[in-house]
């Protein structure tokens, strides 16, 4: 037994498809003063150069897309901590990179700093529901020249897990692959680093964003393409038409970077929010998005790419009721869809905005039920177990069952760590709600994280100390 969830039928993800080529044919996308633009052009677009737009054919955007990898690996630091996107089998990630942190200790909410990314890292490397990293925390007590490269090495630095990050601009992409090539990984085969290429709806890139993705897919990393469509601000207020901008944004870009390195790994990545209108307000948990993401999901199954999708997402400003019914709720709806990468994310909460350390503990147990219920449970003689039923009969218990025994060892049934399934006058006696058992989870990870140090070598750490100093040295900022 394995769900099967179907949201759409072929003929409408086939029309989502239609629409989202007919936009970019039709209304097209800016791609502002860079080489996206002028391959384009080259290629077949109809170039506006005056308003870095390009409207593009049909099939030069399903040309650009043939032949795309279906099956990526996203290195580890060793080949045993590689995450291998391969179509139904979902991988869970963290979110990234808020700017505030809700402080465990204090309960304030105050600017993330580079420790608490450190810190965040350590935890999130020690949990087994997640496959890779991004940046839980924006390493705002760092210069923004400095910054991203400076987080990269801190991930690095404290996780064997693959890391996704991101370049803003050709300056940074040489030091990019040198942090790479220094952290270990291969580059051809399973590169250690991948990047996100954020979109801007609707219908905009970044030219100089788009090109640095695109000079480091030629080098040979996989490059997530991420519409962030807004249903209601800048797309339309239908689940239908949030999930149809999505596409489109991602079709255009990643057009572009394959027409720039024809080898590129793309990712479609999905990023569906909604404009509250009784709050103004950005909403990530609505149950909306949910549903435009399991669309897209599907809509990228079809295409053959694979996929990354917001799941456990929640608009909660504090870990708690709210945030638990959300993120189990939109993170089951998306990952029905079976979507390659899961993010939204573990240990965030005010819509991607916020971290607590203690919600990754909690989000952790969250999505291992979830992959616990894809799973589903296998229908045989072995599992229905007549023989065992027919010898205990009606009168004997199956407690005492060598059988029993075996498969609880095995992992027959998922044991949580933060639920409190005692009894109530044990729970009374103990005295401690989820969060505070998180809470002390979360200090004995942090604890034995710090015990055994960075993982890194005295000659990595100084090659990539070297980078960052080279990237701050080239920075425009100067």
């Amino acid at each position: 037994m394995r769900a099967r969830v179907e949201w759409t039928t072929r003929e409408e993800r086939r029309r989502i498809i239609d629409e989202a080529l007919a936009l970019l044919a039709r209304v097209g996308m800016q791609f502002g003063e860079g080489d996206a633009l002028r391959l384009l052009g080259e290629a077949g677009a109809h170039v506006d150069a005056e308003r870095g737009l390009a409207r593009l054919p049909a099939e030069l955007v399903t040309g650009a897309l043939r032949g795309c990898p279906r099956d990526i690996v996203l290195g580890g630091a060793a080949p045993e901590d590689d995450c291998l996107l391969t179509e139904g089998e979902p991988h869970f990630v963290n979110s990234g990179s808020p700017t505030s942190i809700l402080d465990h200790r204090t309960g304030a909410r105050r600017a993330s700093t580079l420790e608490d990314l450190r810190q965040g890292t350590i935890v999130l490397d020690a949990i087994d529901s997640t496959s890779l990293l991004w940046a839980i925390a924006s390493a705002t007590d760092v210069p923004p020249r400095e910054r991203l490269f400076r987080e990269l090495v801190t991930m690095l630095s404290w996780s064997r897990k693959h890391v996704q990050h991101e370049v803003e601009g050709r300056w940074q992409v040489e030091a990019f692959r040198r942090v790479a090539e220094a952290a270990g990984g291969d580059l051809a085969t399973r590169p250690r680093l991948s990047i996100v290429c954020c979109t801007a709806s609707p219908l905009r890139a970044h030219a100089e964003l788009l090109d640095a993705s695109s000079d480091v897919a030629a080098m040979g990393f996989p490059v997530v393409v991420l519409p962030m469509p807004i249903a209601g601000a800048t797309a339309p207020i239908t689940v239908a038409g949030t999930a149809t901008m999505n596409v489109a944004e991602f079709l255009g870009a990643a057009t572009a970077i394959r027409l720039a390195a024809p080898d590129a790994k793309v990712i479609m990545g999905i990023g569906a929010a909604l404009l509250d209108m009784r709050e103004t307000t950005f909403s990530f948990g609505a149950v909306e998005t949910g549903l435009a993401a399991a669309m897209c999901v599907e809509v990228a199954h079809d295409i053959g790419v694979p996929c990354l999708a917001p799941a456990l997402a929640t608009d909660a400003k504090h870990p708690g009721i709210q945030a638990a019914y959300e993120k189990a709720l939109k993170g089951l709806t998306v990952a029905s869809a079976r979507p390659d990468i899961m993010t939204g994310g573990i240990g965030l909460l005010q819509g991607a905005g916020l971290v607590s350390l203690p919600q990754v503990v909690i989000d952790d147990e969250i999505a291992h039920m979830i992959l616990r219920i894809l799973e589903g449970a296998e229908i045989s003689a072995g599992t229905i177990m007549p023989e065992v039923m027919a010898r205990v009969g009606t009168s004997g218990n199956y407690l005492a069952e060598r059988e029993t025994r075996r498969r609880v060892r095995s992992g027959e049934v998922f044991f949580p760590a933060i639920s409190d399934r005692r009894s109530y006058e044990h729970w009374e006696t103990a005295g401690s709600d989820e969060l505070e058992v998180a809470s002390a989870r979360l200090d004995v990870l942090l604890a034995e994280g710090e015990a055994r140090g960075p993982l890194l070598d005295d000659a990595q750490v100084r090659e990539l100390e070297a980078c960052v100093h080279d990237v701050v040295a080239s920075s425009p900022e100067g």
